[in-house]
């Protein structure tokens, strides 16, 4: 009697990849999420984070101010900020300009230092002293890449330097620039290092 020989075929799966993705883009996101809701929102953290990451462009100002206003203000659905007064433009720098680089280079040591210095006191707000401040804006552009996801992060760092004093001060935490946050928090004092004096004193020289 013959053999019949039976042959089954095994089925392949097929991987769906779009939902792969999906799942690994959740998850993700919910693991960006915990690590936002754990990691502290201080302003010196967002200022290391920034210096730590791949910066695209970086500009700001130095200037001298009397009165600082950093109240986030609203009209007509319109935000606005730093509306202090006695504003005296001292230098700019541009990091798209070859010869700014040392001056952005500076700028970058300013802000490195922060991250070492002293905190002193806190203030609900900065009396007013006539040209007794250096404001020292910085805008700094970084791209970054987590996993297959290429991300970019703008940060606006605002310093205050108060020269009687030789303390610096920031927002305890920080936010997006006109985040209404801003108005509940307070000034966050630190001691000024010598490096970041010296340094300060040459760019405003």
């Amino acid at each position: 009697m013959a053999r019949i020989k039976r042959v089954y075929s095994r089925r392949r799966r097929r991987i769906n990849y779009r939902r792969v993705a999906l799942l690994l883009g959740g998850l993700v996101l919910i693991i960006l999420l915990i690590v936002k809701i754990f990691t502290k929102n201080r302003y010196v953290s967002h200022i290391e984070k920034a210096l730590d990451g791949d910066i695209t462009q970086m500009s700001g100002s130095i200037s001298t101010v009397s009165v600082i206003d950093a109240t986030v203000y609203e009209n007509e659905g319109i935000r606005y900020t730093n509306q202090h007064e006695d504003i005296k433009r001292l230098m700019t720098f541009e990091g798209s300009l070859p010869e700014d680089a040392d001056k952005v280079d500076d700028v970058k040591t300013l802000l490195k230092n922060m991250i070492i210095s002293e905190k002193t006191q806190v203030l609900d707000d900065l009396p007013r002293k006539e040209d007794g401040y250096y404001w020292i804006e910085a805008d700094i552009f970084t791209k970054d890449k987590f996993l297959i996801f290429k991300t970019e992060d703008e940060y606006n760092f605002d310093l205050y330097y108060d020269i009687e004093d030789k303390t610096v001060y920031v927002k305890e935490k920080y936010y997006d620039e006109f985040s209404k946050k801003y108005n509940k928090v307070k000034f966050q004092g630190y001691k000024a290092t010598d490096q970041f004096i010296d340094i300060l004193n040459d760019l405003t020289s």
